[in-house]
């Protein structure tokens, strides 16, 4: 059966306690042979094939393109993501741009960033988005919800947007359901995307300094409502959706409609939503948006090689999620015109007590995040005829952050190089990637468990072609025997992220401990195969030009 882990189920567990699963660093070191693996080394073996002539199809039958919102990202007023992480202030010593900490805005820039979703989160069930507009010194300080910390509001609609525009991604907003209004939501639209001059809230925005409409396409009607977002059933949370989303205003912006979805593979509460919604009186929904974390297997920088493979295993349940939902949802929408996000996943460790604790719930990012990350994003590829959104939780000093920062330091972590590494997959047409690997063997909870040692995903770009490959195992390389069925390699070149601990991190003390590296990458043999070897416990990205 499997383990659901929503934001409340994470707490419990961690609120345990991590006792008894230390493992010291050295038990985690490796030979340094990995860095100089060549092809005959590895004693085992893994093929794959790139099917080029058998595109994955959407529902309508086209070919399935990865949508670059599959690689999003997630904001939320908690610890230290906000203020201190993107926030600083316009007085602020630290270098920032309005406010904005200007090396994260240079940096996200680098890897193109997508889509961007705020305020939260079970943050945003408690939201009012008035109290984050106008002059910041006249904002209302609030409770903030976790921890019962003060929120000041200094960063609101307006501070979003800017940030969303400087780094260019889209924003994706997520409207109050557990204390706010249908009246007020629809305030909110109008705020963001009523042109100038028609609506008396629009040129609230004028006034304060935004003559243009935001034209904010993405819009998620409340958030965890199972949970922090009013503990509702399916049924009361779809009368409230519909009150919401009747009679929205569009003013020519062609608004995604974003339901809120199960936590975990919970298919009771997508039947049930889904039943009632289509009961006769439906209303808009573009999307259904699921949570997933894989929790923790130890701790984030302490575990042992068992604890390595049940996290690697855990995040790959999101495979049999996406498969699940959609099948759900397709009983209720057979020409599936609503499609699967998935607007938080990722791990969840005890906060690490040699971090600031405002932060809250604060974790370093090992070489064993940066797998589960690759994992989830070539899950995501291999279902782009399913999947059109994930959002990692989240973007800093929070939980699998792609950037630690403190004061004027700010840190990429493993997560931000692999989606550096998967940025050549955004737009490419998803192709499958046929495997044949061994397996892994590990202890979980008295018995054995197996998990591949190599996983991937495949695109394909006129003759450019992208392979990217996780391979799990702690120690041992592996050669794989890669094809492309009709098509024939003219050039390539790859990229690895690895490291000899497996618990490598970067840190403020060593920020480039873990970074990218070129991968020696054979010629293709006479037949047109390519035959490399691949390190342990490693994230590979390939760029084929076809002949």
């Amino acid at each position: 059966m499997q383990e659901k882990l929503n934001r409340r189920a994470c707490l419990r567990r961690l609120a345990a306690g991590a006792g008894g699963i230390a493992v010291g660093v050295a038990a985690l070191r490796r030979q340094a042979a990995w860095a100089q693996a060549t092809p005959g080394t590895a004693s085992a073996r893994a093929t794959a094939e790139v099917l080029l002539d058998e595109p994955i199809r959407d529902a309508s039958g086209q070919p399935a393109v990865i949508n670059p919102n599959l690689h999003g990202h997630f904001v939320e007023h908690i610890g230290g993501v906000v203020y201190d992480g993107i926030w600083v202030g316009p007085e602020s010593p630290i270098p920032n741009i309005d406010g904005i900490r200007r090396s994260m805005v240079e940096s996200l820039r680098k890897l193109r960033p997508p889509v961007m979703r705020w305020p939260g989160g079970c943050f945003a069930d408690r939201y009012h988005w008035r109290d984050g507009i106008g002059p910041r010194e006249s904002r209302p300080r609030r409770f903030g919800r976790w921890n019962e910390v003060t929120e000041s509001n200094h960063f609101g609609t307006d501070e979003f947007m800017r940030f969303c525009r400087l780094t260019g991604a889209e924003p994706y907003f997520c409207a109050n359901v557990g204390t706010g209004t249908a009246e007020e939501f629809q305030q909110w639209v109008e705020y963001c995307n009523a042109p100038a001059g028609r609506l008396s809230v629009g040129d609230e925005r004028v006034a304060n300094g935004h003559p243009e409409p935001f034209g904010v396409r993405y819009w998620a009607v409340g958030n965890e409502n199972w949970g922090c977002g009013g503990s509702f059933t399916p049924e009361d949370y779809c009368t409230e959706y519909r009150r919401f989303v009747t009679w929205l205003p569009s003013f020519g912006v062609p608004w995604v409609l974003i339901g809120c979805g199960p936590s975990g593979n919970d298919l009771d509460w997508t039947r049930r939503f889904l039943k009632k919604w289509r009961d006769g009186a439906s209303t808009p929904m573009h999307a259904w948006a699921a949570h997933y974390y894989c929790g923790t297997s130890g701790t984030a920088t302490e575990f042992n090689t068992d604890q390595w493979y049940d996290l690697l295993d855990r995040a790959n349940r999101m495979d049999k999620l996406v498969v699940d939902q959609w099948g759900a949802m397709g009983e209720f929408d057979p020409r599936h015109e609503v499609k699967l996000i998935i607007d938080e996943w990722g791990t969840w460790h005890p906060a690490d007590a040699r971090l600031r604790p405002e932060f809250q719930f604060a974790q370093y990012s090992t070489m064993r995040d940066a797998l589960v990350a690759a994992l989830t994003l070539d899950t995501f590829h291999r279902h782009a005829d399913k999947v059109v959104m994930g959002n990692i939780a989240q973007l800093v000093n929070c939980l699998q952050s792609l950037y630690m920062t403190d004061g004027d330091r700010m840190v990429e972590t493993t997560i931000y190089h692999v989606f550096a590494m998967y940025q050549a997959h955004h737009q490419g047409i998803a192709v499958p990637l046929r495997l044949e690997t061994p397996t892994c063997s590990f202890s979980r909870e008295g018995g054995q468990a197996e998990l591949f040692r190599v996983a991937g995903s495949a695109s394909r770009r006129e003759r450019e072609v992208t392979v990217t490959l996780v391979h799990t195992h702690h120690h041992e390389p592996i050669e794989i025997d890669l094809r492309l069925r009709e098509g024939r390699v003219a050039e390539v070149s790859g990229t690895v992220l690895a490291h000899e601990r497996l618990n490598a991190l970067n840190d403020f003390d060593h920020p480039r401990a873990v970074v990218p590296r070129p991968l020696a990458v054979p010629a293709p043999q006479a037949d047109g195969r390519l035959v490399l070897t691949l390190p342990p416990a490693a994230v590979v990205g390939l760029q084929l030009t076809l002949a």
